[in-house]
């Protein structure tokens, strides 16, 4: 039996969705079923509701559990209770960790993020690289914590290993983490703001089916305590736009917007969110992580996983098509 957190998420999902077209029996946990973007009786998936911070659940969660896909984080660019970040994205994962061990499950695959990596300019780069901040917002760095953590103690007191997607892309629902579906949907309803900055910053374009394939992998393959980039093609954002409209036949003009003007949009919409308590279009801090390249290797995930990654024009088509399919 696998248990996988995080089912109701963008990652998430869709690896609830490859394990019931695998036919392999596995366990959700979950706050409430009706998050749900699946149907769990239909995919064989059984449920369990409850926070991932609750012990009763957790146990309940991983009775007869032998191995453990945890992608359950707060995902999101702003949060009223800003504490709530470190509560699931590092007490959370320190908590099912533990569960785990007491609970005999013999390997947990823990989602982390390139994030955890800090930015990076150099297409070689991989596993080992330490992000010392400034930290752009809370997600940032709980994750880095989260995987500092791993390194200092973690990863020798647990089953665990870690996998450091790039920026995930591709079909799926529309929630916070999927970030390039987003910009997708509103470039083709012409409501796309603009580009910040001058566009060549470079990311690490990440197809969520190889991801997916990959967490599947480490189930079988992947070594406890190691860490594995999962990165993707290396292109910059001008080029991402350009093959957006290549590839939709929607072409429209993107417009570039100075560093400064994000700021200070980005200021105005952080104080609405704290006086009104609705979420930000955009924060200084989301801000900050577009001045960096986000760039990486996957070599090793590519020989020990058999990662494979996937072109972004190739990437690109699947995403319209199901844009049009829907």
């Amino acid at each position: 039996m696998i248990l996988l957190t995080g089912a109701t998420g963008y990652l998430g999902s869709a690896i609830a969705q490859e394990l019931a077209g695998r036919r392999v029996a596995f366990r959700v946990l979950v706050r409430s079923r009706s998050r749900l973007t699946f149907d769990a009786a239909a995919a064989g998936a059984e449920v369990v509701e409850g926070d991932i911070r609750d012990t009763a659940a957790l146990g309940r969660a991983l009775q007869g559990v032998v191995r453990v896909i945890h992608t359950a984080a707060l995902v999101k660019m702003w949060a009223r209770d800003a504490a709530e970040f470190r509560r699931v994205n590092v007490d959370g994962l320190k908590m099912l960790l533990e569960a785990a061990r007491q609970a005999g499950v013999e390997r947990v695959v823990y989602t982390s993020s390139f994030i955890a990596l800090g930015p990076s300019s150099d297409p070689s780069a991989g596993e080992g690289l330490r992000h010392h901040g400034p930290y752009s917002n809370e997600y940032e760095q709980t994750k880095v914590e989260a995987l500092a953590w791993l390194r200092a103690e973690g990863f020798s007191r647990y089953p665990v290993l870690a996998l450091m997607p790039g920026v995930v892309y591709g079909p799926g629902p529309m929630t916070e983490g999927n970030l390039v579906g987003g910009m997708v949907a509103q470039y083709l309803a012409g409501k796309f703001p603009g580009l910040l900055g001058s566009g060549n910053q470079r990311w690490s374009f990440a197809f969520n089916a190889d991801v997916v394939a990959a967490h599947l992998a480490a189930l079988e393959r992947g070594q406890p305590g190691e860490e594995y980039v999962l990165g993707g093609d290396n292109r910059s954002l001008n080029e991402f736009f350009r093959l957006l409209a290549e590839r939709s036949g929607v072409r429209r003009p993107v417009r570039h917007l100075p560093f400064v003007v994000g700021k200070i949009v980005g200021a105005l919409e952080l104080a609405k969110a704290n006086l009104f308590g609705r979420s930000p279009q955009l924060t200084p801090g989301v801000v900050e992580l577009f001045k960096h390249d986000w760039i990486y290797s996957s070599a090793k995930a590519e020989r020990e996983l058999g990662y494979h990654l996937t072109r972004l024009e190739d990437g690109m088509k699947e995403v319209l098509e199901s844009k049009i399919n829907r």
